[in-house]
């Protein structure tokens, strides 16, 4: 299954992929009378993936509209969590200068007002002068959990999502406890389009995820080649935490790239999806 939102000219709306397009969430409950959602997160949160599915599949053709050229929106504006982690695999600790972690990833937890989706643009803040962007996998938990064992994690992920995660990188090379601050600006991360679910994955290490700067890919690894795999990840963050169902959790990108006024950015993860973003000077750094 694969989920996104989907800006409409009545709002934000759950697009569902269908064969023919994108069924919309909307017109799935006016058809089926049914009252699914009306978020992605509410979809994630109450569990109605798999019951939502059955009734896509169920409704006949003209019951649903198709969208031939969707509009995303943001995944979901304000994830329970969204952590990320930092150099998990080796290129990008050499893109940085620093040592590679051995003992625990690491990570840092950023706020929901960096969040955009595809298409939107990433604003060039003026306390930078070095931004760089990461194409990354992201995890979306999908059931309320804590202390998750990593051979148990699958039973807790909704899906997968494309990531791109920006840096203020000079601000990290000056000192690394800036990591917070460098990766909380307004737009720096961008979530989608799709979630798809596990099952639309058959092969996790495999995916192959990689950083576009206009056209050029920068940098491309798989999953397998991860210091931590994402269902260590999960288990690793739980721990003596609660991960509320639509936590994001990015883990790690291949490798960054420097990220200017008038870029397109994009995160291509092999078999979830295509993430694209415009770049451009934030109010400020004009």
């Amino acid at each position: 299954m694969r989920l996104c939102t989907l800006n409409t000219e009545t709002g934000e709306d759950v697009g569902v992929a269908v064969p023919d397009g994108i069924a919309v969430l909307s017109l799935v409950n006016a058809t089926a009378g049914t009252d699914y959602g009306p978020t992605l997160l509410d979809v994630i949160v109450k569990g109605e993936a798999a019951a939502l599915a059955a009734t896509v599949a169920g409704l006949p053709h003209q019951g649903v509209l198709a969208v031939a050229e969707p509009d995303f929106g943001p995944l979901y504006r304000h994830p329970p969590k969204l952590w990320g982690v930092g150099l998990n695999y080796a290129r990008h600790a050499d893109d940085l200068g620093v040592g590679q972690p051995t003992d625990a990833p690491g990570s840092y937890l950023r706020p929901s007002s960096t969040v955009i989706g595809d298409g939107d643009a990433i604003l060039l803040p003026a306390q930078s002068q070095r931004v760089t962007a990461e194409a990354e996998l992201g995890v979306v938990i999908g059931t309320t959990c804590r202390d998750v064992r990593p051979e148990d994690a699958g039973s807790v992920i909704f899906g997968y999502t494309a990531v791109l995660d920006m840096t203020a990188e000079d601000a990290i090379r000056v000192n690394a406890r800036h990591i917070p601050w460098a990766k909380a600006f307004d737009t720096f991360c961008s979530l989608g389009p799709w979630i798809v679910t596990p099952d639309e994955v058959p092969d996790l290490a495999s995916v192959r995820i990689s950083t576009v700067v206009n056209g050029e890919t920068i940098a491309s690894n798989q999953v397998s080649a991860m210091m931590y795999d994402p269902h260590w990840l999960v288990g690793y963050f739980s721990g003596g935490m609660v991960l509320e169902a639509g936590t994001v959790i990015a883990t790690g990108t291949p490798g960054a790239g420097v990220i200017a006024d008038g870029d397109t950015v994009e995160a291509r993860v092999v078999g979830v999806g295509d993430l694209r973003n415009t770049v451009r000077l934030g109010p400020a750094a004009r």
